[in-house]
């Protein structure tokens, strides 16, 4: 159960820090209405999995889950090239990732 907190934890961090992408001011309500219930969920869901895995774990986990939806987000959704060193980057991020489960 604290591993699928983990990643709902991700999930809700990658959707808040999309919709920052479109706040402008306060004008967008929801943006902002997105980004603060977004977050509130992933620290409520990710402070629950620290009850159980260890806090270096799962703090790094749910970075780089973040880290790797953000960045698949902005490449399919906002267009935005990556370079072979930010791609190769990004694959060592899933490896150590995968490698924390595995050892965990």
């Amino acid at each position: 159960m604290a591993w699928f907190l983990l990643v709902v934890s991700g999930i809700e961090e990658m959707i808040a820090a999309i919709a920052m992408k479109y706040v402008d001011g306060t004008k967008k309500k929801w943006p902002i209405i997105v980004m603060v219930v977004g977050f509130a969920l992933s620290f409520y869901c990710l402070s629950k999995a620290m009850q159980v895995l260890s806090a270096g774990v799962a703090y790094a986990v749910w970075t780089g889950i973040g880290i790797i939806g953000i960045t698949a987000v902005s490449f399919f959704w906002f267009k935005e090239r990556l370079q072979l060193p930010q791609l190769l980057s990004l694959l060592l991020i899933i490896v150590g990732v995968v490698g924390l489960r595995l050892t965990s």
